[in-house]
């Protein structure tokens, strides 16, 4: 066995996993995968899913911590999606990479809609503009009257 060919000993180097040689928990070879099936590019380098599952880990490690810290203060056992949501809008960093968008439950996830310049409206006749309703008054001052 020390006399190994060159294709043997890659053979025996590969059993260990590429997540586990990067250190990271989450799965490059899965990464790659993805990568490659989604026609990104029409190459790609060895490196390139290694550092993307660090940044997907660094971001969903930055995500939870954040959030399982609002959960304890709300005394919750439990990380809910308002939690998540929470923790993105308090922090900036992940505020500025995940710009606010948090799926809601029940809801599918639609950005946000930003204002963008336009050119100003022409102003409408006299014949289309509407009037304003008369508002009713609040029922707290009607109760209180009387």
């Amino acid at each position: 066995k020390e006399l190994l060919s060159p294709r043997w000993r890659a053979r025996a180097r590969s059993r260990c996993s590429r997540s586990s040689r990067a250190g990271l928990l989450f799965p490059v070879s899965r990464v790659d995968r993805q990568l490659r099936r989604g026609g990104f590019a029409e190459r790609l380098e060895a490196r390139a899913p290694v550092y993307l599952a660090a940044v997907l880990q660094w971001v969903t490690h930055k995500t939870m911590d954040a959030a399982g810290k609002i959960s304890k203060k709300s005394k919750q056992r439990r990380i809910l999606p308002s939690h998540l949501q929470a923790a993105v809008r308090k922090s900036s960093l992940l505020k500025q990479l995940l710009r606010g968008d948090v799926p809601r439950r029940g809801r599918r996830a639609a950005p946000r809609s930003r204002r963008v310049a336009s050119p100003p409206k022409k102003e409408t006749t006299k014949s289309k503009k509407r009037c304003p309703r008369p508002r009713a008054a609040p029922a707290r001052a009607i109760a209180a009257g009387e």
